[in-house]
């Protein structure tokens, strides 16, 4: 083999190689976007939510917020006003977590039904009102 065909099929190689790290990047951080209600319909029906990423949306549901400073773990219901769904998160509080604005929330349900958040986002609706 010449030196010109073993290069090609190196970068030929190469070029694979991270074509398949890409779409395997892509498949692990990609997700659907579910209500609270079709999560949970969804577990009712016996359809398996385990491993799946998901990103849901709503609010803090009263008397749900629980932070433990010790720990950095933080536990709350996100709800749609007619349904909850309990939340663990291991990381860092989002300062305006309790203030009332929408919470999304990325990550995946467990075996146990339990939804372990690998993200929180707070959204701040005066960012998009009008002045």
């Amino acid at each position: 083999m010449t030196k010109k065909v073993r290069v090609l099929i190196a970068i030929g190689v190469i070029a694979v190689v991270m074509g398949l790290l890409i779409t395997a990047g892509f498949n692990s951080s990609t997700g659907t976007y579910l209500t609270i209600e079709e999560a949970l319909a969804a577990q009712a029906e016996g359809a398996t939510q385990e491993g799946r990423f998901i990103q849901m949306e709503g609010d803090l549901a009263d008397g749900t917020f629980d932070w433990d400073s010790n720990n950095i773990i933080l536990k709350f219901g996100l709800t749609d006003g007619n349904n909850i769904i309990h939340i663990t998160y291991d990381g860092i509080k989002p300062d305006n977590i309790e203030a009332g604005y929408p919470i999304i929330v990325e990550g995946k349900f467990t075996s146990e039904k339990e939804f372990i958040a690998d993200s929180i986002l707070v959204k701040c609706p005066s960012r998009y009102e009008e002045e």
